[in-house]
Parts: structure tokens; C-alpha cells; sequence
């Protein structure tokens, strides 16, 4: 007994059981009609790097499919099936499910993630719209070659556009310092604020944060 209470002490002196505990058992069930039988892939971006990686694969049966994975943290996670254009990305939080068809993959529903439903009505309320507006500026200049003022008009509701949204991120992430999403959003976009304005969100973050991967990458960005 003497012995067990001693490794337990030398586990936790050295972090190993707060890495343990730290892992966080989850599963995706997949639900796609008409996707049949094929190899569907799970992937992420690596923080330190920003490359794509696959990270698992299962066959779907009959359109369904199972992910079960111990996750070491909380990030964006996509799923791919072979032979379909697109990806469905979701933020692995919890227990999930992914509910679709097969002509429609890319729209698939994402069930029971808290943060995948911050971040989707974060992209319908300040991203899509602010993509949306800049799209048709540039197409009123494609149609419009040479013609002054309208690139200057463009150029003009461009700049305007984008400081209305960097106001509404960063109006978002000074408002919700204890959501996860704030971390993600800072990463997007600190690069549009000054770099003393970035560092002071990103220390006002919960420091429960401070030890992902990400947050690690962003503040040597912050430096």
C-alpha cells in the first residue's frame, strides 16, 4: 500500500497524472443517407505547423461511421469521405453526431458541440456577411475595368468593411475570454490589430487555455 501511495506521488510530482487526466475520450457517429460503403477519413491541422494531417479512417456502412478517439485537447477537427468534394469541420468537444446526405456532404449537421455551434453563428453573423458584400464590390470592379471611381469606391467600402469587422472579433474575444472560440478567433485575425492590442486579448484569455498547442503557437507570434 506504502508503495502505491509513493508512485502516486512521484506521478503527480512529475505531471503524468495531470497528462493522463487531461486526455478526453470522444466519439463522432456519422449519419449520412445515400453515402453507402466508403472510406471516410478524419483529419486536423497540426498547430505547430499548419499542415493537414489524417489522423484516422473507417469504412462507412450503409452511410453511418464511427469515430472513437482519446484527444489530448479540444481543436477543429474535418471529416472527408472519399469521392465527395468538401469537408464538414467541427470543433471536437464532447460526444457528436453527423447527420447528412450524401449530395450534400459539405452542409452536414454537426449534433452536441457547444463550440461548433459558437463558431458557425460567429461565421453567419460577422464573417459570411462581410465576405458576402466584399464578393459583389469586386465584381461591380471586374465589370467595371478602368474605371476609377468605382475602384476607388471599392477600395474605400473595403477598408471600411474590414475595420467593422475587426471592431465585432474584437469586441467578440474582449466579451468571451472564458470561451475557447475567442482563442481561435484571436489566431485568425490578430495579425489586423496592433500587435500591443492582440498580446493584451490574448492575456486577458482564461489562462485555462494558455497550454494548448495553439495558444502556445500564438503567443511566440505575439512576441
Amino acid at each position: 500500500m506504502k508503495n502505491k501511495f509513493f508512485i502516486l506521488v512521484l506521478l503527480i510530482s512529475f505531471g503524468f497524472l495531470t497528462s493522463v487526466q487531461a486526455q478526453k475520450n470522444v466519439r463522432l457517429q456519422g449519419n449520412v443517407s445515400g453515402l453507402g460503403t466508403v472510406m471516410v477519413y478524419l483529419k486536423k491541422t497540426d498547430n505547430a505547423n499548419s499542415r493537414p494531417v489524417i489522423v484516422d479512417s473507417t469504412r462507412a456502412v450503409d452511410g453511418k461511421f464511427t469515430f472513437s478517439r482519446s484527444i489530448p485537447e479540444i481543436d477543429f477537427y474535418n471529416v472527408v469521405a472519399a469521392g465527395l468534394p468538401g469537408q464538414v469541420q467541427f470543433i471536437w468537444d464532447g460526444d457528436l453526431t453527423l447527420e447528412g446526405t450524401r449530395d450534400a456532404f459539405r452542409e452536414s449537421e454537426i449534433k452536441g458541440s457547444p463550440l461548433t455551434d459558437s463558431w458557425l453563428k460567429f461565421q453567419n453573423e460577422v464573417d459570411r456577411p462581410y465576405r458576402n458584400v466584399l464578393m459583389d464590390l469586386y465584381n461591380d470592379r471586374q465589370r467595371s475595368t478602368g474605371d476609377t471611381a468605382i475602384a476607388n469606391r471599392v477600395a474605400r467600402e473595403e477598408k471600411r468593411l474590414k475595420a467593422e469587422q475587426n471592431q465585432k472579433v474584437a469586441a467578440h474575444i474582449k466579451a468571451n475570454p472564458d470561451s475557447q472560440l475567442s482563442l481561435y478567433l484571436l489566431n485568425w485575425y490578430w495579425n489586423q490589430f496592433p500587435k500591443t492590442e492582440a498580446r493584451a486579448m490574448y492575456d486577458k484569455l482564461s489562462s485555462s487555455f494558455k497550454s494548448h498547442t495553439l495558444a502556445k503557437r500564438l503567443q511566440n507570434q505575439l512576441k
